[in-house]
């Protein structure tokens, strides 16, 4: 049986692994990956896309050296966590409460759409709980469970010899509980939400002093050992973060329940709390990003024993096996208590080690010994339906616990290779249009030059273009629509390619169209625009100056409701570049201008990815009311803005922008 669960878990993560798109996190961590194998990058932390641990960009690197750049390769080491993870929480399980409940839950942990999910995806969460789990492991292994500790009240479920024994290692256990301050240690290099670990260790082990203080006396030097070394592990990140206190500036950006909770005010806290309540049968994640969004870890019935499960475990919290699991449940949850976006199923994500458990604990307490004996004082029911105590209780819920692996087998299922593709938030989130995209090119070996529209020009849409196509033939230029672009391939037939979802500007669709004769397909999630030679450009007012030998303003038309600049790439820019535009009047003071700083400003325009011999056309709003003499035209590196002053290109005559008279 549990060969057909770790099969079925390794099909779930594996089957049709680099399908839909690229996430921009799973863009980024590439992006880091390629800092490793190429510049030897080698960190505890990595500061760019809002910091990330180091842990997983080693397996991903990894990874990537062996298979090459693709999505297969980003995702293959989480595959292979998530699988490794029903391993290691089976072992785990089997430890504390035996063979029989370690098939329940590695069964229902392998179908479960939470840990397919993350396990599906080129993320660092999924490998959070797997260290864990091996911390947790190799804990029980060195403390065992005491003769003494209260038994099961499930009849027909004794501690085993193994689970008296103080340890394996009879005459070493502080080696063992060494292993489990490693992987603790460890795990804190894997995802933020791994600093409920220490937090967790810190309150099992007071649990421990209190409730069971002679059994932690015993064992105090290999406590002590679990604790030095999770420390020493943990200590470069820990150092790295203090001295570097902007290294997380993400969580900053979340974390007002617990700024709200310093100040006095419980209100967040307590609503965060009801809604991780929730997560586990009411509601579950409200982000498309993070699942199907709404729907909670488990169904009613599972929801129920779930519930159930808890609840016996407070129960029977002297015994030290319930404690620690309920504590691992109430840590695991910190997380996402504390910041917003309630309930986060990825910042809640150590709880995987142990979730499954509860409803396995729920149905054995609610099959051996409440129907048991419900049956047994109820003749009448007994004689009527004979069969159902035999259910019930001579099979102890092994019918009820088929069901319900079928029943997540086929839901994950069709959740992971349906619903969750479909929605339209998943499909732009994923770049589904750019993975299409590489597809179209790679099957049209006519296509030799594009230019492709996308709302991350600057940053993501060139890298997730590497990774998603097979052909290096194709020479590729990226532009947003949304700033008022358009770029020309140098192409006899010059070709675009734009998601249908991102329109171009009316002006480039008018002239593209209507003037230049395009022809426009609709393929999928994009529409492409392929013109019959390329177009005359012929500016109203020609202007011909290079800007440092990298672009030419060929010209400049001026309309009623919008200035046109016309530019051609002389050669490939030595860093990033966007252009400016001044409105002046007779005097040359400043009217208006038609750039800003701030780089989500819709008027600002980046040139990070160009061809040689493209022509990057750039519409301009004219400001109401602005009745200007002339313009000032120039290109920059926005890098160099702060605190300095910005480094403009210069022209052929050296001056740092050029001045232009309108009619």
């Amino acid at each position: 049986m549990y060969l057909l669960v770790l099969l079925v878990t390794a099909v779930l993560r594996l089957h049709n692994l680099p399908t839909l798109g690229l996430e921009h996190d799973e863009v980024a961590n590439w992006l880091i990956d390629r800092s490793i194998l190429d510049e030897g990058n080698l960190a505890v932390y990595y500061t760019r896309a809002y910091g990330h641990e180091a842990g997983f960009h080693a397996l991903q690197a990894a990874s990537v050296g062996l298979i090459g750049d693709n999505a297969l390769a980003l995702r293959l080491p989480a595959a292979l966590s998530g699988i490794l993870l029903v391993a290691v929480s089976y072992t785990l399980t089997r430890k504390l409460f035996g063979k029989e409940t370690a098939v329940l839950v590695a069964g229902l942990l392998a179908v479960l759409f939470w840990p397919v999910f993350y396990s599906r995806l080129g993320l660092r969460a999924i490998t959070l709980p797997l260290l864990s789990s091996l911390s947790a492991y190799f804990w029980w292994r060195a403390w065992g469970l005491e003769s003494g500790v209260r038994r099961l009240e499930i009849k027909d479920h004794p501690i085993t010899d193994d689970q008296r024994s103080y340890s394996p290692c009879h005459r070493r256990p502080e080696v063992v509980f060494t292993l489990s301050g490693l992987f603790a240690g460890l795990s804190l290099y894997t995802y933020m939400a791994a600093r409920a670990v220490p937090i967790f260790y810190g309150l099992f082990i007071g649990y421990l002093a209190v409730v069971h203080g002679a059994a932690l006396k015993k064992r105090w030097r290999g406590v002590l050992a679990f604790v030095l070394v999770m420390t020493a592990v943990s200590a470069p990140l820990l150092i790295f973060l203090k001295t570097n206190p902007g290294a997380e500036f993400r969580i900053s950006e979340i974390d007002a329940p617990l700024q709200a909770l310093k100040s006095g005010d419980w209100r967040p806290i307590l609503a965060n709390g009801l809604k991780i309540l929730g997560v586990f049968g009411w509601r579950g994640d409200p982000l498309w990003r993070q699942g199907v969004a709404g729907q909670p870890v488990f169904e009613p019935v599972a929801a129920v024993l779930f519930y159930l499960g808890v609840g016996v475990s407070l129960w029977r919290w002297r015994d030290g096996r319930y404690a620690f699991i309920l504590l691992w449940l109430a840590t695991s949850t910190t997380p996402s208590l504390v910041t917003t976006d309630a309930p986060s199923s990825i910042r809640i994500i150590n709880a995987l080690p142990v979730v499954a458990i509860f409803p396995v604990i729920g149905g054995r307490f609610l099959f051996s010994v409440v129907f048991p004996k419900v049956m047994h004082n109820s003749r009448r029911l007994s004689t009527a339906l004979p069969h159902l105590s035999t259910i019930f209780g001579g099979n102890r819920g092994k019918t009820v616990a088929a069901l319900l692996f079928f029943l997540y087998l086929g839901r994950t299922t069709r959740d992971i290779f349906v619903t969750w593709p479909q929605n339209e938030e998943v499909q732009f989130v994923w770049q589904a249009a750019l993975t299409e995209t590489a597809v179209a090119l790679d099957n049209t070996p006519a296509i030799t030059a594009a230019a492709l529209a996308g709302w991350s020009p600057d940053t993501m849409d060139s890298p997730t273009m590497q990774l998603s196509l097979r052909r290096e033939d194709v020479a590729l230029s990226h532009f947003n629509p949304a700033d008022g672009a358009l770029i020309l391939p140098n192409d006899d037939q010059p070709a675009l390619i734009r998601p249908s979802a991102l329109p171009l500007d009316p002006i480039w669709e008018e002239k593209l169209v209507g003037e230049w004769g395009a022809i426009v397909e609709n393929e999928g999630l994009n529409t492409r625009y392929t013109l019959p030679a390329a177009p005359p450009i012929r500016p109203e007012i020609p202007v011909n100056v290079q800007f440092g030998q990298e672009l030419e303003l060929v010209g400049v038309d001026v309309g009623e409701t919008a200035v046109l600049t016309y530019w051609r790439v002389l050669a490939p820019p030595a860093a990033a570049r966007r252009l400016f535009l001044h409105w002046l009047d007779g005097g040359g003071d400043l009217l208006a201008e038609d750039y800003r700083l701030d780089t989500l400003d819709p008027q600002s325009l980046w040139f990070p990815h160009w061809q040689v011999g493209d022509l990057i056309l750039q519409a301009h709003l004219r400001p109401e009311g602005v009745t200007a003499a002339s313009l000032r035209l120039g290109v920059f590196n926005p890098y160099t803005c702060a605190p300095g002053p910005c480094q403009n290109l210069l022209t052929e005559s050296g001056e740092p922008f050029i001045l232009v008279s309108l009619p």
